[in-house]
C-alpha cells in the first residue's frame, strides 16, 4: 500500500579545478558531518589527475566545492574503486583500480588531536588553506578489482586480480589473504538424485501435470552471457559477519561460470553459489542478511531478471524487471533498511520494494548520463547519483496515495504504484489484500506519483514525460464498478521545459497541481484541462520557491493546496470558490523538516483562521511527521516516537514505536491536545478509549469514519481492519444525538458495545423519545436484547468514559437552579429510583399503552428485568393471555422460563393461586409429574381459603398463611379453628402477626400474648417476657422473669404488689438473690443499692461499692449513717487493696511493654536485613515452625502453600493458585493456623503478629483502667496516704507516655506485609488498621509537687 514519494532532488555541482575533463567517479555522504566527498578523475590525457573535493549538500547551488587534494598517477587505466571518510580520524581513504590505497588527512598533525569535522566550520577551522598531499599507505601489485568496507568500518575487503581476497583492518594492516581457486567450486556440488534428467521422468499421458513442481525444467550449468563484463563485485552482510564475492571462474579452456563465494569475517570460505545460466556480475547482499541479489539475463524469454541466493549458495526466487535481456546494467544495490532494491541502468533508475512475496516497481526515474549509484549508509531512503558534472542527492519517503477522508466521500481509496500499473482499492467497498487490488489502471509508462480528487471521480497519474487522467465512478455497487481507463494525456513540456516533475495532487475537484524541480529550486504549477478534445492545459497559477519544496498536499476539505518547504515552512495556495482568484500565504513553520505532512480543517467558532468564501470560521491545523519519529501539530511537538499518522475531521490517529494506536481529539483550542498514556506494564487492555495495542510494526493505511474502521498494514504486507472503541463510540454518540437509535443499536450490536450507552449517554433524551426508540428497534428480539442486558452502572462514566471534555461556562443565573436542585436532592431522604427500573417502567408505559398485543414478549422481559424482578406482574400478564390464545400463552411461558429459573416461576405461579398456570410452567420444567400432579389435584379439591393456606404454607409464606387460616374460622367438622391457629403460631413464631390479627378480640389476643411470653422466656428475653406476663396479670411468672434477667427495679416493684399473691414473696430474700447476681455480673453499685436499701446490710453494701472503686460514694454513705467505724474497718483496707491491684497492673504492663517492644524491633530488623532467612525460618532458633500463612494484619486468607514469592509467600493465595481458582483453605487447616496464630510461638512466623496484637490489647486495658486508677488516687489522698497516691499517678503517667511514644511504630504495617493476591492473580493491598489512641491520664495537681 505504500509508495515511494520523492521529497527532494538536490543537485550538487562538482566542477574540477585541476583539469576540465574530470568527472565524478565516486562519492560518499558522511552521516556524522553531513559532508559530501567526491572523487574526480582520472583525466583522459596524461598526467592522469585525480581530485578530491568536499561540499555540504545544504550549501547554495552557486557555491563551489572545496578541493582537498589533487594528485597525479603515472599509469593510465586507473579509477577509484572505493571512497570512504572517517569522521573520528578526519581522514579519507581511497582505493584505486591499479592497487594503490590513498589516505588523505583533512588537517595537519596527528589525527587523534583533531575534533570531528562539522559541516559549518570544516573549511574555516579544520582544513589547511593549502592542498593536502595524499599518502599511499599500501599497494597491491596485481591491482584491485573490487573493494568495500564492512558496515562497522573495521575491515576493508579487497578482491585482487590474482584472484584473491585480502582483508585489512581499520589501520590498513594486513589480516589475511585467501586465494580464489577453482577447487572452491566443489562446495557448489549440491546433492542430486537425478530428478532433473530426462531418463528419470515419466513421459506418459499427463506427465507434465504429474511432474514435481519443486524441480526446475532445466538444470543450469552456469554458462556466461555475452554481456558479462567479467568484473568482480564484493558485498558485505549487514552485520559484518560475512561477505560475498562475485567473480568468473574458468574451470576449462572454453568453460567458465559466474560464481558467488561467501566468506566469513576471518576470510574462511563458507559456501559457493549454484551455477546459474546468464548470471551477471552485479551483487548486493541484503543488510538484513537473508538474500543476496544478482542479475540474470534470460535470453529465451528476453527478460532481465533479478535473482536471489541464500547464504548457503542455493537460489531462492526471482522477479522480472520487464527489461530486455540485453539492457546495460550499471549497478544493483540494497538500501540500508533492506526495504528498497535499486537497479541502475543506462538512462534510468528503478526502485523496487516487496510485500507479500510480490515485487513492486515504485519508481522509474529518468537520469540520462548517470555513472554511479550509492545509498546513504544511515538514511535508508537517501541515495546519490553521479553524473558527468554533478552529484544528485535523492530523498524518498514511504507514503500512501489516498482518496478523500471525510464523509460521505470516505471510500478509503488507496492508489498503489506498480510500474506501468496503478492498483486501485476502495477499502470501504472491498478490503482486497495486496498484492491483489480491486481494480487496475493500465498506464503507458511507469508511474512516479498518483492522486485522486475529492469526489473520487478522477485519477491523475504523473509519469516521466506526461500526466494521464482517468475518470472513475464509485457510486454503483462494487460488482458493477469497472476498471478506469486513461482518457486524457497532458505532456509535461507544456508546463516546464527544463524542470523535472516530482509530485502531483488535486488542489480542488478540477484543479491539478504539479511540483517541478529546477536545479535546486522548486516550482508549483496549478492548471486545468478544458475538455477531452482540447488537451492543452490551462495554467491558473505558478509559483517558484527559492528553497526546495519537499511535498505538496491538499487540505482535508479539498479547497486549497498546501506546500512544505525544506526549512519546514508550510504555505497555503488558496483558491477562491467565488472569484476564482488564487493567493499564497504562510501558515506555520515546523520546528524541523517533516517528511510527511497533512493539513486538517476544523469548522468552528474559533478565530484562528477565517475562511471568507463560505462565511464559516475554520481552523487550519498542519500536522507533520519527521523522519526521526517526531510528530508535530503546528509548531508544537506532540509525540517523540510516531511511526504513522492519519487525520479525520475530529481526530488525529497515530501509531507509536511501542506498538500502540493512539487517538488525539482535535479541537479549536490552541493548546497542545492531551495524549493518552501507555497502559501499565502487564495490563491486558487499556480503559482509555484513545489507546489500543496493535501488532508489532503495524502502520495506518486508512481510517474510514463512516464505517468506524481503521485499516492497518502489517510489516509482512497483509491488511487488518479493526474498529477502535473511540470511533465506534463516537458513531454511537452521534447517532444518539440525531435520535437515530436504529443506527446506534446496530453499531453497538455489531461491535459488542454495552447497550446501556443508549440510555446512559443522554437519559433525558431517551425518556423523551421512548416511543421512537421502540419504533426504531423495530423487532421484539432487539428490544428484549436491550432490556435483558441492562446494568445498574453508568457506562459513560466507567468503561465508555468520554475523553473529550465539553467545557461550558455557566453564568450565575444558570448555575443557581442547578445548585438548588442539588440542595433538594441532598435534603430528600427518598431513595432514588434505579436506572434499570426507570428504563423498564418507561418502556412498559409505551408498550402497555399502544403495543400490548404485538410486544407481549417484550413486556414480559421488562417486568422480569426489573430489580428486583416483578415476576408477579409478568405472571399476571401471562395469566390474562391464557384466556385468549393458547399458542400465544405457550410462547409467553417459554420466554418467561428462558428469562427466569423455572422453579422460581413455579413457586410464583403457586403464590398467585393460579393452579392452571402453575401446571403449565411445571410441564416446561424437569419436574416429575408424579410429584406435582397429585399436589395440584389435591389443591383443586380444597376450599378457596384452605387452598390459599396450604399454598402459602408450602411456599414458606407463613404470615400470609396465618391470615388465611384465621379467616377460615371453622374446620370441615364445624370445630373452632383457633386451637390450630395457636399451634401454627407457635410452630412458626408468628406471635406479632397473630397479635395484629386479633387486636380487636381481647380473649384470643391474651391467649396469643401468653404464648408469646413463654416464647420470650425460652429465648432469654426476660425483660419483654416479664412485661408480657405483667400485662396479663401473671405476676408470679413476671417476677421469675425479672429475677432471671437481673431487672431488679422491675422485680422489687412487682414484689410491692403483694395483694395479688396468695403467698406474698419475701422482698429481702428476693433482694439478696438479685444482689448476688449483680455482684457476679460486676454491677457493684446496683448491688450496693439492694444491700443497703432493701436488705439493710450496710457492711455488704459498702464492700460492694469499694469493690467497684466507688470509694467516694462509700465514704458519703458511712458519714450519712454515722458509722465512722467502717472507715477504718472496710474502706481503708479496700483502698489499700485497690492500690495493690493498680500497682501490680502497672508493673505487669511495664515489663510486658519493655520485653515485647524489644523483641518486635529485633524481628523487624531481621526481616529488613535478610528477608529470605526471616521468611524461611533461618536464624530464628532451633525449633522452627514453618508457617502456612502470616500477616501482621489479621486476615482470613490463610493458605497452606509453602511456595510463592518473597513477599506473598505467607499472604494468601499465590499468583498461580489465584489464577486457577485453587484453594487449600480447608476447615482443618484454618483451625490449625488459628491455634498457631493465637499461641504466637517464639521463632514462628506468627510471633510478630502476636506481639502487635498483645500490645494493642494492653493499650485497651490501660484505657479501661484509667478511671479506676483515678478513683484509687483520690481515695488514697483523702485517707492521708499521699505517697501511695503519688506513686500510682507517677507510674501511670510514665506508662501512658511510653505507650504514646511507641504506638505508631508498633501498629504501622509495612506495604510488603499488606500485599495480597485476588482471585485473578493480581496483587492488592489490604487496608491499614486504625492506630489505637492512648488516652491521657487526668492527674491531680495537688500532689504533683517535689
Amino acid at each position: 500500500m505504500w509508495n515511494l514519494l520523492p521529497i527532494q532532488r538536490a543537485r550538487v555541482p562538482a566542477p574540477s579545478s585541476a583539469a576540465p575533463d574530470l568527472a565524478p567517479r565516486a562519492a560518499f555522504l558522511d552521516p556524522v558531518t553531513s559532508l559530501l566527498f567526491i572523487a574526480l578523475g582520472p583525466s583522459i590525457e596524461p598526467p592522469y589527475t585525480f581530485e578530491l573535493v568536499c561540499i555540504s549538500p545544504s550549501a547554495a547551488s552557486s557555491e563551489r566545492p572545496t578541493t582537498i587534494a589533487v594528485w597525479d598517477v603515472a599509469r593510465s587505466g586507473d579509477s577509484v574503486v572505493d571512497l570512504r571518510f572517517f569522521a573520528d580520524e578526519q581522514t579519507v581513504v581511497l582505493v584505486t583500480k591499479l592497487g594503490d590505497i590513498f589516505r588523505v588527512c583533512l588537517a595537519p598533525g596527528p589525527v587523534t588531536e583533531f575534533p570531528i569535522v562539522s559541516s559549518d566550520s570544516v573549511f574555516a577551522s579544520n582544513l589547511s588553506p593549502e592542498l593536502v598531499s595524499p599518502e599511499i599507505v599500501g599497494s597491491i601489485d596485481p591491482g584491485i578489482a573490487a573493494a568495500q568496507w564492512s558496515p562497522e568500518e573495521e575491515i576493508l575487503a579487497l578482491a585482487t586480480n590474482t584472484p584473491s581476497l585480502i582483508l585489512l583492518n581499520r589501520e590498513l594492516d594486513f589480516i589475511t589473504e585467501v586465494p580464489l581457486q577453482i577447487s572452491d567450486l566443489d562446495l557448489s556440488r549440491h546433492v542430486s538424485v537425478g530428478w532433473g534428467r530426462k531418463e528419470t521422468q515419466f513421459e506418459g499421458k499427463g506427465a507434465k501435470a504429474m511432474r514435481d513442481p519443486t524441480m526446475p525444467d532445466k538444470v543450469d550449468s552456469g554458462s556466461l552471457c555475452e554481456w558479462d563484463d567479467r568484473t568482480v563485485r564484493v558485498s558485505w552482510r549487514g552485520d559484518g559477519q560475512y561477505l560475498a564475492i562475485s567473480s568468473v571462474d574458468e574451470y576449462a579452456p572454453d568453460s567458465s561460470r559466474r560464481t558467488i563465494r561467501v566468506h566469513a569475517r576471518d576470510g574462511s570460505l563458507v559456501s559457493v553459489s549454484q551455477p546459474v545460466d546468464g548470471q551477471d556480475s552485479f551483487l548486493s547482499w541484503r543488510p538484513s542478511g537473508n538474500l543476496l541479489a544478482s542479475v540474470q539475463r534470460n535470453e529465451s524469454d528476453n527478460n532481465l531478471d533479478v535473482i536471489f541466493f541464500e547464504r548457503n549458495g542455493l537460489r531462492r526466487g526471482e522477479f522480472s524487471t520487464s527489461l530486455s535481456y540485453s539492457q546495460l546494467v550499471l549497478d544493483l544495490q540494497w538500501n540500508a533498511q533492506s526495504s528498497v532494491l535499486a537497479l541502475l541502468i543506462t538512462d534510468k533508475l528503478q526502485l523496487w520494494t516487496t510485500n507479500n512475496y510480490h515485487w513492486y516497481l515504485k519508481q522509474e526515474i529518468s537520469c540520462p548520463g548517470v555513472s554511479f549509484l550509492s545509498w546513504h549508509t544511515e538514511k535508508p531512503l537517501s541515495l546519490l547519483l553521479g553524473f558527468e558534472d554533478c552529484v544528485e542527492i535523492l530523498d524518498f519517503v514511504f507514503d500512501i496515495a489516498r482518496g478523500p477522508r471525510d464523509p460521505p466521500m470516505d471510500k478509503g481509496v488507496v492508489l498503489v504504484i506498480d510500474g506501468p500499473q496503478l492498483k486501485l482499492t476502495p477499502l470501504a467497498l472491498a478490503n482486497t489484500p495486496p498484492p491483489m487490488s480491486f481494480r487496475t489502471l493500465v498506464l503507458s509508462s511507469p508511474a512516479l506519483h498518483a492522486a485522486i480528487n475529492g469526489v473520487n471521480d478522477c485519477i491523475a497519474v504523473l509519469e516521466n514525460d506526461r500526466i494521464e487522467l482517468a475518470p472513475w465512478s464509485l457510486v454503483s455497487s462494487p460488482s458493477s464498478i469497472a476498471a478506469p481507463k486513461v482518457a486524457q494525456t497532458v505532456m509535461l513540456n507544456a508546463f516546464e521545459q527544463s524542470g523535472v516533475a516530482r509530485q502531483i495532487k488535486f488542489a480542488d475537484q478540477t484543479t491539478l497541481a504539479v511540483l517541478f524541480d529546477i536545479g535546486n529550486r522548486s516550482k508549483v504549477v496549478l492548471f486545468r484541462v478544458s475538455s477531452e478534445t482540447d488537451l492543452s492545459p490551462h495554467i491558473l497559477f505558478s509559483e517558484e520557491f527559492t528553497l526546495p519544496v519537499l511535498s505538496i498536499c491538499p487540505r482535508s476539505d479539498h479547497r486549497s493546496l498546501c506546500v512544505q518547504l525544506a526549512d519546514g515552512t508550510v504555505r497555503q495556495i488558496l483558491i477562491s470558490a467565488e472569484s476564482g482568484s488564487i493567493s499564497s500565504a504562510a501558515l506555520v513553520k515546523f520546528p524541523e523538516r517533516c517528511s510527511l505532512f497533512s493539513v486538517v480543517v476544523l469548522h468552528s467558532s474559533a478565530d484562528y483562521y477565517v475562511d471568507s468564501d463560505n462565511s464559516l470560521e475554520t481552523r487550519i491545523i498542519p500536522i507533520g511527521l519527521a523522519s526521526n519519529g517526531h510528530l508535530y501539530i503546528g509548531s508544537q511537538r506532540l509525540h517523540n516516537s510516531c511511526t504513522s499518522f492519519f487525520c479525520t475531521q475530529s481526530h488525529l490517529a497515530f501509531t507509536t514505536s511501542n506498538n500502540y494506536l493512539k487517538f488525539v481529539h482535535l479541537s479549536n483550542s490552541l493548546e497542545l491536545p492531551d495524549i493518552p498514556s501507555d497502559p501499565p506494564a502487564g495490563a491486558t487492555s487499556s480503559t482509555d478509549e484513545r489507546c489500543r495495542a496493535i501488532e508489532r510494526g503495524a502502520k495506518i493505511v486508512s481510517i474510514i469514519p463512516s464505517r468506524v474502521s481503521v485499516i492497518l498494514q502489517m510489516p509482512r504486507g497483509n491488511l487488518e481492519t479493526i474498529f477502535p472503541r473511540l470511533l465506534v463510540l463516537q458513531g454511537v454518540r452521534n447517532a444518539i444525538e440525531r435520535i437515530d437509535y436504529a443506527d446506534a443499536f446496530k453499531a453497538c450490536r455489531a461491535h459488542r458495545v454495552n447497550l446501556d450507552i443508549l440510555y446512559d449517554y443522554n437519559p433525558s433524551l431517551f425518556k423523551e423519545n421512548v416511543e421512537k426508540f421502540v419504533q426504531s428497534l423495530g423487532k421484539v428480539e432487539y428490544l428484549d436484547l436491550f432490556l435483558s442486558g441492562l446494568t445498574s452502572e453508568d457506562v459513560t462514566k466507567t468503561v465508555y468514559r468520554e475523553t473529550l471534555n465539553h467545557a461550558e461556562s455557566l453564568t450565575s443565573q444558570e448555575l443557581a437552579p442547578k445548585l438548588s436542585d442539588l440542595a433538594i436532592k441532598e435534603n430528600t431522604t427518598e431513595k432514588p429510583k434505579s436506572k434499570i427500573n426507570t428504563i423498564c417502567d418507561s418502556i412498559l408505559a409505551v408498550l402497555l399503552d399502544k403495543y400490548s398485543q404485538t410486544y407481549t414478549q417484550s413486556i414480559i422481559t421488562a417486568y422480569v428485568c426489573k430489580e428486583p424482578p416483578d415476576i408477579d406482574s409478568a405472571l399476571q400478564l401471562v395469566s390474562e393471555i391464557a384466556h385468549d390464545d393458547n399458542k400465544k400463552l405457550m410462547s409467553a411461558v417459554e420466554h418467561l422460563c428462558y428469562l427466569q429459573d423455572i422453579n422460581v416461576l413455579y413457586n410464583y405461579a403457586l403464590g398467585l393461586y393460579d393452579l392452571r398456570l402453575a401446571l403449565i410452567i411445571a410441564r416446561q420444567s424437569q419436574k416429575d409429574p408424579r410429584e406435582y400432579v397429585p399436589f395440584i389435584t389435591n389443591l383443586q379439591k380444597q376450599r378457596p381459603l384452605w387452598r390459599h393456606f396450604l399454598l402459602d404454607t408450602h411456599l414458606g409464606r407463613f404470615a400470609r398463611a396465618l391470615g388465611h387460616l384465621c379467616e377460615v374460622k371453622y374446620d370441615e367438622e364445624g370445630q373452632d379453628i383457633f386451637p390450630k391457629v395457636e399451634e401454627f403460631v407457635v410452630q412458626h413464631s408468628l406471635y406479632r402477626e397473630a397479635l395484629s390479627i386479633y387486636k380487636y378480640e381481647p380473649v384470643r389476643q391474651y391467649s396469643i400474648l401468653k404464648l408469646y411470653g413463654q416464647y420470650l422466656k425460652s429465648e432469654r428475653e426476660y425483660l419483654e417476657a416479664g412485661i408480657a406476663y405483667e400485662t396479663l396479670g401473671e405476676f408470679s411468672n413476671a417476677l421469675d422473669c425479672y429475677v432471671l434477667g437481673l431487672n431488679w427495679r422491675e422485680a422489687v416493684s412487682v414484689c410491692g404488689l403483694a395483694r395479688h399473691y396468695s403467698t406474698p414473696p419475701n422482698l429481702k430474700t428476693i433482694a439478696e438473690q438479685l444482689a448476688e447476681g449483680l455482684m457476679e455480673a460486676r454491677r457493684y453499685r446496683e448491688a450496693s443499692t439492694l444491700y443497703i436499701e432493701y436488705c439493710h446490710n450496710l457492711r455488704e453494701g459498702l464492700r460492694a461499692l469499694c469493690k467497684g472503686y466507688g470509694f467516694a460514694e462509700a465514704i458519703r454513705i458511712v458519714l450519712l449513717q454515722n458509722e465512722d467505724k467502717y472507715l477504718e474497718e472496710i474502706i481503708d483496707p479496700a483502698v489499700v487493696e485497690g492500690f495493690s491491684t493498680i500497682s501490680e497492673f502497672l508493673s505487669d504492663c511495664k515489663s510486658q511493654l519493655t520485653a515485647q517492644l524489644a523483641r518486635l524491633r529485633e524481628l523487624r530488623l531481621k526481616k529488613e536485613e535478610d528477608p529470605f532467612a526471616y521468611f524461611d525460618g533461618l536464624g530464628m532458633g532451633g525449633d522452627v515452625d514453618v508457617p502456612d500463612n502470616v500477616s501482621i494484619a489479621a486476615t482470613s486468607q490463610a493458605s497452606t502453600t509453602a511456595g510463592g514469592s518473597l513477599f506473598t509467600r505467607y499472604t494468601g493465595k499465590t499468583g498461580g493458585t489465584a489464577q486457577t481458582g485453587a484453594s487449600r483453605r480447608t476447615a482443618k487447616n484454618r483451625r490449625r493456623e488459628e491455634r498457631k496464630r493465637a499461641r504466637g510461638k517464639k521463632g514462628s512466623i506468627y510471633e510478630e503478629e502476636y506481639l502487635v496484637s498483645s500490645i494493642r490489647r494492653m493499650i485497651g486495658r490501660v484505657n479501661e483502667t484509667r478511671s479506676d486508677a483515678r478513683a484509687v488516687v483520690e481515695a488514697l489522698l483523702r485517707r492521708t496516704m499521699r505517697e501511695q497516691a503519688l506513686e500510682i499517678q507517677k507510674r501511670y503517667l510514665e506508662l501512658v507516655c511510653d505507650l504514646q511514644n511507641c504506638v505508631t511504630e508498633v501498629c504501622t504495617i509495612s506495604e510488603r506485609d499488606r500485599m495480597r493476591y485476588d482471585d485473578d492473580g493480581q496483587t492488592y493491598l489490604i487496608p491499614e488498621e486504625v492506630i489505637p489512641v492512648v488516652e491521657e491520664f487526668a492527674k491531680l495537681a495537688i500532689i504533683d509537687y517535689p
